[in-house]
């Protein structure tokens, strides 16, 4: 049974980025919290990779009705077609060499421990001076990506320690069991369906590719997940992987709330400069309860925004545009929800950054040769023959046996049939076409801004059953945001070394595996001891 939570805005209970209180006097309390086990029902936040660029090649369908057999069936096809296409060709290996091409687990295992080893003793030689983002985030190594971001703030110490040691986060048995959550979940949703890339640009098309058919989920059943998006922040590009967008407002009573709390602050802040109107991507209480009679006489203190994306809405005017929802799924062991504070600050700005990133691809602010170039991909090289007719014998996935129309409805709905895939990959055949035929899916799902709420969820599920335990809701702050990044930021350029946790945060140390080696933590504690010892001597003086 879902948990009654209510709605609460984080941001009044997270410390300010800056607000660390490392010269604080340290009592035996604090100093047994660095030391004290782990509360059971206190959990370091669950945040699964979402580079995008490990993930197997497959293409996400919409699971509708006989989409799964049929979607199996054409990929059956397509992979008979293809066996006949491609010549014939028999390769006689000895005994010796059929052993090499199939390694034994034994020495799998043995490949892995070699390469923990290997990772492991960078840490022994002298020490790197390069910043974080050249050691571990530079080509050909893996993109900065919106984990990269929000990890750090439960302790950028530990982050840092795990990319030394192992160039990576090691999964946990939580995570495992997180990526096992979130996978039935998908399922529910998309049918995946294995795709033979050739190149590095099938590959990336690949991602692209699966973007619009997220949205196009989107549109059809009101709900996508694992959606990837791209973006440039602060001046670096970064992605990330969003578990959730749905149409279906998670907490009706928390957005009513949230849209007041709002319009009272712009209502009280106009009086002040007659001048200050709500952000044009807030939602007024009149166009959340389609009330022309309420947004009239508030009209004072409100400002409509009645234009579409950069392609112009293709929404009639009579029926409001659908309203957008962020959702991030999060496993725990704990039955309890998280408090608020430290245990779901990663989480409350990883939905903004994931808010960030979505709102700035539907409105076409993402400036695509940042992300070719970061990715290393030709934008203008065509994609193979092979990757186009596989693709396009797949959009048998939007079919059903009733013929399901796009949920949005609209004259040209019917485009998104599954036989007009292959002359869409024919028409876009590179990645900057087919990036331009993205930002047009974006454009009808997401006319304006203001069709992606700023109530942030994250929902909390067992991470053993995948129940629902309850939500905690967010409302997006862009001030505090662009704080925490810029900061974070400054980290990962070198421009300042890695910070510890607070001291009101020791009790995180319990559940890190580099406590023991921590400098932190030793030289907490070391000034601890000398602040009591001469306590304690000042003590025994006044005894005297």
């Amino acid at each position: 049974m879902e948990a009654s939570v209510s709605s609460q805005n984080n941001a009044a209970s997270l410390a300010p980025v800056d607000d660390s209180d490392y010269g604080s006097d340290l009592d035996e309390a604090t100093i047994d919290a660095l030391f004290s086990p782990p509360v059971d029902d206190v959990e370091k936040p669950v945040i699964l990779d979402d580079h995008g660029d490990g993930r197997k090649s497959v293409v996400r369908l919409a699971r509708t009705r006989g989409s799964a057999s049929q979607a199996s069936t054409a990929a059956s096809q397509a992979d008979t077609s293809k066996r006949a296409r491609e010549p014939s060709i028999e390769i006689e290996y000895d005994e010796s060499n059929r052993r090499t091409f199939s390694p034994s687990p034994e020495d799998v295992a043995q490949q892995q421990r070699r390469r923990e080893r290997s990772a492991s003793l960078e840490t022994d030689g002298p020490p790197d001076t390069r910043s974080p983002l050249l050691r571990f985030r530079t080509p050909p190594k893996k993109g900065l990506s919106v984990t990269d971001l929000v990890s750090p703030a439960w302790c950028e110490l530990q982050y840092f320690y795990s990319l030394s040691r192992y160039g990576r986060v090691r999964r946990t048995p939580a995570m495992k069991a997180g990526s096992s959550v979130h996978k039935v979940l998908e399922e529910q949703v998309h049918t995946e369906v294995p795709v033979e890339v050739v190149t590095k640009e099938d590959r990336f098309g690949l991602r692209i590719w699966n973007v619009v058919q997220g949205l196009r989920t989107l549109r059809r059943t009101g709900m996508t997940r694992e959606l990837e998006v791209w973006g440039v922040i602060e001046g670096e590009t970064l992605n990330g992987i969003i578990d959730q967008v749905t149409t279906v407002c998670p907490d009706e009573e928390a957005e009513v709330k949230m849209l007041l709390e709002i319009e009272t602050a712009a209502h009280n802040g106009i009086k002040k400069t007659k001048e200050k109107h709500l952000p044009p991507d807030q939602r007024t209480l009149g166009q959340y309860f389609g009330n022309n009679t309420f947004e009239s006489q508030n009209s004072s203190t409100l400002e409509s925004r009645n234009g579409g994306g950069w392609l112009g809405t293709l929404h009639s005017e009579t029926e409001p545009a659908k309203k957008l929802y962020i959702v991030d799924v999060k496993t725990r062991q704990s039955k309890s929800l998280p408090a608020h504070g430290s245990q779901t600050r990663p989480t409350y700005y990883q939905l903004m950054l994931y808010h960030r990133l979505f709102s700035s691809l539907a409105a076409n602010e993402v400036p695509a040769e940042r992300v070719f170039e970061r990715y290393q991909v030709d934008a203008k090289a065509q994609f193979s023959d092979s990757f186009i007719a596989q693709i396009g014998t797949l959009g048998v996935g939007f079919e059903d046996d009733g013929g399901a129309i796009d949920e949005w409805g609209g004259a040209d709905a019917g485009m998104e049939r599954g036989g007009d895939d292959l002359e869409t990959l024919l028409t876009h055949n590179t990645n900057e076409k087919l990036w331009a035929f993205m930002i047009s899916e974006f454009a009808r799902t997401v006319p304006s801004s203001a069709s992606v709420s700023t109530l942030l969820t994250a929902e909390f599920r067992s991470g053993s059953s995948g129940s629902l335990l309850g939500r905690r809701h967010f409302s997006h702050a862009s001030p505090e945001l662009d704080a925490y990044v810029q900061d974070e930021l400054s980290w990962w350029r070198g421009e300042r070394p890695a910070k510890g946790v607070q001291i009101e945060e020791a009790f995180k140390c319990g559940y890190c595996e580099f406590a023991e080696g921590c400098e932190w933590r030793a030289s907490k504690v070391e000034e601890g001891v000398k602040k009591m010892r001469l306590r304690k001597d000042k003590g025994r003086k006044s005894e005297v």
